[in-house]
């Protein structure tokens, strides 16, 4: 079946669930690049698989080396778009065909667009007004995106020098200076980005929240990279997305030395 839309993976010692989300993928007839930091894992993969389209470089490079690598091979196989999935991003046969649907239903708007996020977050409204569906954002993380291979193609895909965070910001702020728009479609079946992140839950106020502690690693290249994000905004003149940035930074940053004190406290107590 001949599909201009490709589905692609950046995965690092995944679950073995992902094999799933392959293979549902493969058997809806689509194209499917996996891209691999964890190389030893593609011994675990089922002979059922040897249709993915498969890469490594043979050690952890990170994501933005992984997405531009998949995109940039999906559109030199012809591909016109990449349909971008976490390997903890959960989704199902209906949100292919909404992604697909979309996409197809919209090919001319779509040239406008450097990426189209996709999540179910107004699901219940699509069957009410399906024009609370989409808008024009500023901001868009990876997973369920629908990158646009021709327009990635001219920012020169991802930025490589971005290891795992801000990858995603910096593909916007990128956008911004090549006047492509970043779209956010809401209401797409079946998909599930928080089931299986790997976060507990805190009860505060009555109210439960899902929150995670980072390692300090972690928590220090997230600051890193938000920093370099600022500079190259504000220096490129964007600073409506700086303080975007800022803001989502500093929230992070009080998140995780709130789970850290709550952790703290809960293990004083036992």
């Amino acid at each position: 079946m001949d599909r201009k839309i490709a589905i692609g993976f950046v995965i690092y010692i995944p679950p073995s669930n992902v094999f799933e989300r392959f293979s549902i993928a493969l058997a809806k007839g689509f194209s499917v690049y996996v891209f691999d930091n964890s190389p030893s894992f593609a011994k675990e993969f089922p002979p059922n698989l040897h249709e993915l389209k498969y890469a490594t470089y043979g050690r952890n490079v990170g994501l933005g080396i992984g997405l531009s690598h998949i995109c940039d091979q999906a559109y030199r196989d012809g591909h016109s778009a990449l349909l971008f999935f976490d390997q903890d991003t959960v989704f199902n046969t209906a949100t292919l065909s909404c992604v697909e649907d979309y996409y197809t239903q919209n090919t001319a708007a779509f040239s406008a667009y450097s990426a189209i996020a996709f999540n179910s977050k107004n699901y219940s409204r699509a069957a009410v007004d399906p024009r609370e569906c989409f808008r024009d954002v500023l901001l868009a993380i990876n997973s369920g995106s629908l990158f646009n291979l021709t327009n990635a193609k001219k920012m020169n895909w991802h930025n490589k020098n971005y290891f795992v965070d801000c990858v995603d910001y910096e593909y916007c702020l990128n956008s911004m200076k090549h006047n492509f728009k970043i779209g956010e479609y809401s209401c797409a079946s079946g998909f599930d980005h928080s089931t299986e992140q790997d976060e507990m839950r805190y009860k505060i106020f009555g109210r439960t929240y899902p929150m995670r502690a980072y390692a300090t690693r972690r928590v220090l290249d997230k600051i890193t990279a938000s920093a370099r994000l600022i500079v190259d905004s504000v220096l490129s003149g964007q600073l409506r997305f700086a303080a975007m940035i800022i803001r989502l930074v500093l929230v992070y940053v009080a998140i995780q030395l709130f789970v850290r004190i709550l952790n703290f406290a809960n293990a004083t107590r036992s």
